[in-house]
């Protein structure tokens, strides 16, 4: 033991082992390490590769619309990520030889997860953007903005939309103004024609009062009484001595002829108290007469202080009343001279003379009328004054009293000679205004009439019938759920069917005034956001509407979509766009509402014409609203001439007289501008969807824009699994060591 301890035979093989394994370790470790990167990487590329070759597998069908997704049962796209990702890996190469990364999947462990769907608004934008960002832009440009940027119509738009807003501002407030002086003057003629009455009541009043205490003089009530009761009181004494002359004639009488002398006496004696009865019976008479005269006077008397009294504040209330009303009246009159100013300083136009012939009322008219007002509820109340502080009508208190009632009905009269003829004056025009105005308005609304009765239904599509039953698919028929309600739903929106864009065609003026909205509409659409512009046109470009095949180019060729799809081959023939646009439930509303506002545009130009040239009498009556409508009346009529061309696809002269070239839009240029002026983004989305998955068959929410990929790969390890196994956790590896082989779990995410 000793002698192997020191012996030194052998200690180069030694030293030659404990150098060589020690290497031979470190070079088997790197590798293996070096063909765990190698795998890695193989791993990762082989799950990209398989992703992307999902994708490639998009629906042809809805490729024609631009949009890319896979449309496939997810079996097949399983099968083929699991083909591709085996194929992919070095795994899948012959065995012929040796392979420094023999990389294979782990069974059972592949897995492909969607995660959007085209039915998502954001996706399906995003898309329509990508598809568009050249187009759109290009086609945009071409047809709108510089057949309107370029020919100088913004200003023309500008002042038609704001006279419009100015007239109908300042026509509210005359309307208002009119009615108030309106309710103020049928109150004043109420007021008049009562202190008439009053004054005529009064006269005879006083008449009669002045001829009762002419009969009264200074008499009193218990005066009178204590004087009847006197008399009375002598009467009966009378009565009583005439009883007794008769008792003593009876007695006479029984004595026979020698009574006679006696008799004779005593019949001279009762002659002459029956004379003295008759003469205080009709003292009696006078006397309870005079007592009745001065009840009667007392009763008049108060009953007309009463009557007087109560008048008085009839009289005061009627003031009240008119004098707020001409307070209001003038408050608006105040605010129309502002108006009126302020319109005044727009830029020179022949139309904005109107302005200078509105009837602004001075100051003198309120402060006349309110002082004649005033004056006559003054004078009545001093009236009443008189009367309450009058007891006995003597001459002089009959006098005041007279002349205080003429006081009142004369400024009464003073009042209504001066101002009925103003009233009436004013009454007159206006009626004469309201009139000319129905009469535009007539005219407008027979065009109106006309115009329903052009819009021609869907009967250019020949098959109603059939369009009800896409439009139950579309839009949904009683519990059952369609397209739009689905996509809209999906994207947590309200389900909304129809649209809230306002198309007035009822009653003329609102007609009018919406029409000429559109066009300060159009002026601030014109700087429509880039994203908002791909998203119409492409439902321009991908979708059919009514002119669609119709409208033709400088050539002469029918003009085409640049489109993979042929709209004409859609199921909803001529009218997608407008269903885009106004999301109505059957043909005939959304075609309706195209050629309403279509119309309504044309009437705006048109009457924008007219303004440009008014007429020189309608200026000078100063009713900025009767400028109007006459200009409308006149350009819808001319509006109704251009729909007819525009219908048939021919493209139609904006006007004759705005810009300094000739400036022509079609049907489809019109659609453009309206979907400028309401832009929906969520309802139009899903309408798009629902118009894609009623053409292709293809239901959206069923297909994958984006998907996350998940894999397990293995590779086998040459040299030593446990010294790997040491590293495993270290973070050196990227892989996890099972047994003699390292897995690599990879994945991937990827989208359109």
């Amino acid at each position: 033991m000793r002698r192997f301890l020191y012996s030194t035979h052998g200690s180069v093989s030694v030293y030659l082992i404990l150098i060589i394994v020690p290497i031979f370790i470190f070079q088997a470790v790197l590798i293996d390490f070096a063909r765990i990167q190698t795998a890695g990487q193989e791993s990762q590329m082989a799950v990209d590769a398989a992703a992307r070759s999902v994708l490639s597998a998009f629906d042809p069908k809805l490729h024609q619309y631009g949009l890319y997704a896979v449309a496939q049962p997810q079996p097949e796209s399983q099968a083929i990520f699991e083909e591709m990702f085996t194929n992919n890996l070095s795994g899948a190469v012959t065995a012929s030889r040796l392979h420094w990364a023999d990389t294979k999947p782990v069974d059972g462990t592949l897995r492909l997860t969607p995660v959007y769907a085209l039915s998502s608004h954001v996706v399906f934008k995003q898309q329509v953007l990508e598809d568009m960002k050249i187009k759109a832009p290009i086609e945009f440009t071409l047809e709108i903005a510089d057949k309107f940027t370029k020919q100088g119509m913004t200003e023309p738009f500008r002042f038609g939309s704001g006279f419009t807003q100015q007239a109908a501002e300042i026509e509210k407030r005359i309307e208002a103004r009119e009615q108030k002086l309106d309710e103020a003057w049928d109150t004043s003629e109420k007021l008049y024609k009562k202190l008439v009455g009053y004054h005529s009541d009064y006269t005879k009043r006083i008449a009669e009062l002045d001829a009762l205490a002419a009969r009264i003089g200074l008499h009193t009530a218990d005066e009178v009484r204590s004087e009847i009761a006197n008399v009375r009181s002598q009467l009966e004494s009378l009565y009583a001595a005439m009883r007794d002359i008769d008792a003593s004639i009876a007695s006479l009488a029984r004595a026979g002829e020698a009574a006679a002398a006696g008799i004779q006496s005593l019949a001279a004696s009762k002659q002459a108290l029956a004379n003295q009865v008759s003469q205080l019976s009709q003292k009696v008479n006078e006397l309870e007469q005079l007592l009745q005269d001065i009840v009667t006077y007392a009763a008049l008397l108060a009953a007309t202080k009463l009557e007087a009294s109560n008048q008085v504040k009839i009289v005061q209330q009627f003031q009240q009343e008119v004098e707020g009303l001409l307070r209001e009246a003038k408050t608006i009159n105040e605010d129309i001279r502002s108006k009126v100013g302020a319109a005044g300083q727009a830029p020179a136009n022949p139309a904005n003379d109107v302005f200078s012939h509105v009837a602004v009322l001075g100051e003198s008219y309120f402060y006349e009328y309110q002082t004649g007002i005033a004056g006559m509820t003054a004078l009545f109340a001093a009236f009443e004054a008189k009367l309450a502080n009058a007891y006995l009508f003597t001459r002089d208190k009959t006098a005041e009293a007279s002349q205080a009632n003429d006081a009142y009905d004369n400024a009464a009269t003073s009042f209504y000679v001066k101002q009925q003829p103003m009233e009436q004056a004013r009454i007159g025009a206006n009626e004469a205004a309201q009139s000319q105005k129905k009469d535009q308005r007539s005219k407008i609304q027979n065009v109106l009439d006309e115009a329903k009765q052009a819009v021609g239904g869907c009967s250019i599509t020949g098959a109603a019938d059939g369009d009800d039953r896409l439009y139950d698919r579309l839009q949904g028929e009683g519990q059952e759920v369609g397209f739009f309600q689905k996509y809209m739903t999906v994207n947590r929106q309200t389900a909304s069917i129809g649209s809230e864009i306002p198309v007035e065609t009822e009653k003329a003026e609102p007609f009018a005034l919406h029409a000429m909205s559109l066009l300060e509409a159009f002026n601030q659409a014109a700087a429509v956001v880039r994203d908002e512009l791909y998203l119409n046109e492409y439902g321009l470009t991908k979708f059919n509407y009514r002119t669609y095949g119709l409208e033709k180019d400088r050539t002469g060729e029918v003009k085409r979509a640049n489109a993979l799809t042929d709209p004409s081959a859609h199921a909803l023939a001529a009218q997608e766009a407008e269903y885009l646009l106004y999301g109505f439930s059957s043909c005939t509303a959304n075609i309706a509402s195209a050629y309403g506002e279509m119309f309504a545009f044309r009437t705006a130009v048109r009457t924008l014409e007219a303004l440009m040239d008014p007429n020189k009498e309608l200026l000078n009556i100063g009713s900025p609203m009767l400028v109007l409508l006459a200009a409308a009346a006149e350009g819808a009529v001319k509006a109704y001439q251009d729909m007819s061309q525009l219908v048939k696809g021919e493209p139609v002269e904006l006007s004759a007289k705005l810009g300094g070239k000739v400036l022509t839009l079609t049907y489809k240029d019109y659609l453009r501008i309206f979907m400028m002026l309401h832009s929906n983004n969520s309802k139009l989305l899903a309408r798009m969807q629902s118009l894609i998955e009623l053409n292709s068959g293809v239901d959206l929410t069923q297909t994958t824009t984006y998907l996350q990929a998940n894999a397990v790969s293995e590779l086998r390890l040459w040299f030593i699994p446990q010294v790997m196994k040491l590293l495993d956790g270290s973070g050196l590896l990227t892989c996890k060591v099972q047994g003699s082989s390292c897995q690599f779990h990879t994945s991937t995410v990827v989208s359109y």
